[in-house]
């Protein structure tokens, strides 16, 4: 009876080892027929992206040896304009100051024009860049705005004009197109989005990466600069002169001091050029996909910090409405580059950096806790008013240039359109509320759409009611107009989002 039972567990026992033979037999031929079927597909993904990548790579050099065919024919020789001086404005040597106490009427307004900000999207490449290098290739590296970048660009990439003719320059193009500057390319727009450049700021990159290395001022570095910036989507065109080669670039924002052509009622800016008069040669060809360059700047660029002198500001009425501020001195740099234009709301768009605002903002928000949105606003124009030392553009600097926030703690002085400017800025962040801009003769002030009733001076916008808050008008509130534009007619500038 034992044996018996003994020889149906080995029975048993061998049956279970038969069976988990065949299972694991079977596992295993599933997992080898799955890895197999996974590197086949790795494999065909692999072949596709490299198939795909050298679509895209011959497509773009097409499209650049058509380009450099149209640009060995005989350029166009064109006079150029002079550049349009920064319309100056009539300041008072000092702001007014509010002597009087009666009450201010509750009155609307008149409304002269509208002026408003548009949206608009960064220009891309007419196709994606292929990017087909290893990580590990040599890098060439530089700064920007005292930043490290690195870029994918060997030396042995380097070219050297022999003249600036018409051939000579095609061929150049030709070959850079040929040569690895398109990864180059590719580098740079990764760099506009880890710095978070605008149009402006990208334009300066490919500037500064150019000039290092093919050489300062030279004509190899303007070819190179306007390569890179077509080949990310940007509008471009090539002139020169007998000796020179400069690069044009248009703007959707008017620019002041930069002489220019005029093609296809687009303003064509020398950036690199100020002189007035004289004639160019122009290659006016577009390049696929072109879009037009704007000054819009929604973020703040991700410079170094470097610190700036610190500077201390104390409101006059609020005495702890105090702060210790100390700028970045890359990002002064940066502003201090920038083209002046008249777009009120570019710089109310840039904002204030995270710098200032982690030593202005917690302050600001303890002190108005719990406030109403007029009390709010007293206090933000009070700040404004008095914490910062007025003085013209004209008497320091020598000509009219509008501010961006962090320049008003970092210079001594700031006039009527910088403290509007700030203020614009308090308003959007602190209070949540929109507010307009106010560009009277001589003079710029603001208005801000409250949501609990303000008496005072007001503004109809598109049916909305916008209460004066003017940051120059010493002593006063919100609703309070300074008398000598009661009965002026005002542009009315409107920020959008």
């Amino acid at each position: 009876m034992r044996i018996t039972v003994l020889i149906s567990r080995i029975r048993c026992l061998i049956l279970g080892a038969v069976f988990l033979l065949l299972y694991v037999g079977i596992v295993h031929c599933q997992n080898t027929d799955f890895n197999d079927f996974k590197q086949r597909k790795q494999q065909e993904w692999a072949t596709y992206k490299d198939a795909k990548q050298k679509e895209l790579a011959d497509y773009r050099k097409q499209l650049n040896k058509e380009y450099a065919d149209r640009m060995s024919m005989q350029w166009t020789s064109r006079h150029v304009s002079a550049a349009v001086p920064v319309p100056s404005r009539p300041e008072p040597p000092k702001p007014v100051v509010k002597t009087n106490s009666v009450p201010t009427p509750t009155r609307s307004l008149s409304v002269k024009d509208f002026v408003s900000t548009g949206t608009y999207e960064m220009p891309q490449p007419v196709q994606p860049i292929a990017h087909p290098y290893n990580e590990a290739t040599a890098s060439y590296m530089f700064t920007f705005h005292n930043t490290p970048c690195k870029i994918h660009l060997h030396r042995d990439m380097g070219f050297t004009l022999s003249d600036i003719s018409e051939k000579t320059v095609a061929e150049a193009w030709k070959t850079m197109s040929q040569s690895g500057f398109d990864v180059t390319a590719y580098d740079c727009l990764g760099y506009r989005e880890q710095l978070d450049l605008n149009d402006w700021g990208y334009v300066e990159l490919t500037k500064t990466l150019s000039q290092h290395f093919c050489g300062e001022e030279s004509n190899e570095a303007v070819l190179m600069q306007a390569y890179l910036l077509a080949q990310s989507g940007y509008k471009v065109r090539l002139a020169r002169t007998d000796i020179k080669l400069v690069l044009l670039i248009p703007f959707v924002n008017e620019i002041y001091g930069y002489p220019y052509f005029s093609f296809d009622n687009e303003k064509y800016y020398l950036l690199d050029e100020k002189k007035d008069g004289g004639s160019y040669y122009i290659f006016n060809e577009k390049f696929e996909g072109e879009q037009t360059a704007s000054l819009t700047l929604r973020k703040e660029p991700r410079f170094f910090d470097e610190h700036a002198s610190t500077r201390t500001f104390v409101s006059r009425h609020y005495q702890d409405v105090s702060v210790v501020v100390s700028t970045n001195q890359n990002l002064i740099d940066f502003y201090n580059s920038y083209p002046i234009t008249n777009d009120w709301g570019e710089y109310v768009h840039a904002s204030l950096s995270r710098k200032v605002k982690r030593a202005l903002y917690p302050m600001l928000k303890r002190k108005i806790k719990d406030l109403s949105e007029l009390e709010v606003a007293n206090v933000l124009l009070d700040f404004v008013q008095t914490a910062f030392e007025y003085q013209t553009d004209q008497i320091q600097f020598g000509y009219e240039r509008p501010l961006f926030g962090d320049e008003l703690f970092y210079y001594p002085y700031s006039d009527c359109e910088d403290r509007s400017i700030l203020f614009s800025i308090l308003v959007r962040d602190l209070l949540g509320l929109d507010v307009v801009m106010l560009n009277y003769p001589g003079h710029l002030a603001t208005a801000v759409k409250f949501s609990e009733e303000v008496p005072g001076y007001y503004f109809m916008v598109k049916g909305e009611k916008y209460v004066v808050c003017d940051p120059t008008y010493i002593g006063a509130s919100a609703g309070d107009c300074m008398p000598q534009f009661v009965g002026t007619c005002a542009v009315i500038v409107e920020i959008g989002d």
